[in-house]
């Protein structure tokens, strides 16, 4: 899209690698970690979407804890000498006046779950951005939004940062009923939630037809009047995505659609293109 399709504006960011430290660990639910990060480094950290994402730099192998790259004079990232950190790409779910909060989602695999599942206050983890936001110009009278674990900590965050007039529809796919403790931002007013639970389905291709199904059969209020918020998985992303646009109508530019993460694929780009 160009700038007149986009309903966004991007705001620039100077890139800076920081060093921060775990303040604090807290269980949302069996499959959801929040780990609060905080130090000095933090002074100056701007997020101002909800969606903007940053890259959390963990330990290699045999650390304790990453050497940090350094940004040079033209604002690019020069990589440190010997092992490189891991990089994966996060959203931030709250800032606070020296803190943030970074929401995990706790599988039995991935560098990131694993660093989360044994983080203790103390423990040193980098960031390097947000190197911008992408803000969104138009106020909608209603949200749709779709998404699962890793989707769910900025869609909460977009909806305490909403309007409290702008009513919300929620389509939240989770492993099952005990990780509804971590979203009770889901069950207040002015928001409808439908839960999707991914132990009841009978796979990849169940979940993505539940998703679709739900969405398609939802009466849901003028679409002119609406933004629609998806994000999660590539496919099942993809799939509600070509339902709005294709079959029910929705203008382009009222659909933000991102894959958080692909199934089979490692470090996935958030930035392709969905089909």
């Amino acid at each position: 899209m160009n700038r007149e399709d986009t309903p966004f504006d991007l705001v620039r960011h100077p890139l800076k690698v920081r060093r921060l430290t775990v303040a604090r660990v807290r269980d949302l639910s069996p499959r959801m970690r929040r780990i609060t990060l905080g130090g000095p480094e933090l002074e100056g950290f701007v997020s101002l979407a909800p969606e903007d994402h940053v890259k959390l730099l963990f330990p290699a192998e045999g650390q304790s804890e990453p050497v940090l790259p350094v940004v040079d004079e033209r604002g690019e990232i020069r990589p440190p000498p010997g092992a490189r950190p891991i990089a994966r790409d996060y959203t931030v779910r709250a800032r606070h006046v020296d803190t943030i909060d970074v929401d995990f989602l706790l599988h039995a695999h991935g560098v990131a779950s694993s660093w989360a599942a044994r983080a203790t206050p103390g423990d040193v983890l980098g960031l390097a951005g947000p190197r911008g936001s992408r803000l969104l110009r138009l106020q909608p009278a209603w949200q749709l939004f779709v998404g699962d674990e890793t989707a769910l900590p900025e869609m909460t965050r977009r909806i305490e940062e909403t309007p409290p007039a702008v009513r919300n529809f929620v389509v939240a796919l989770v492993e099952d009923t005990k990780d509804q403790a971590a979203w009770p931002e889901l069950v207040r007013a002015g928001v409808e939630t439908r839960w999707v639970y991914r132990a009841d389905a009978g796979g990849a291709g169940e979940i993505t037809k539940r998703l679709v199904d739900i969405v398609r059969a939802a009466e849901l209020p003028e679409t002119g009047e609406g933004f629609a918020w998806l994000a999660g998985e590539a496919s099942e992303t993809a799939a509600v995505m070509r339902l709005l646009v294709r079959e029910l109508g929705w203008a382009r530019g009222r659909v933000h659609a991102s894959g958080h993460w692909k199934r089979g694929v490692i470090a996935h780009d958030h930035h392709e293109p969905l089909g």
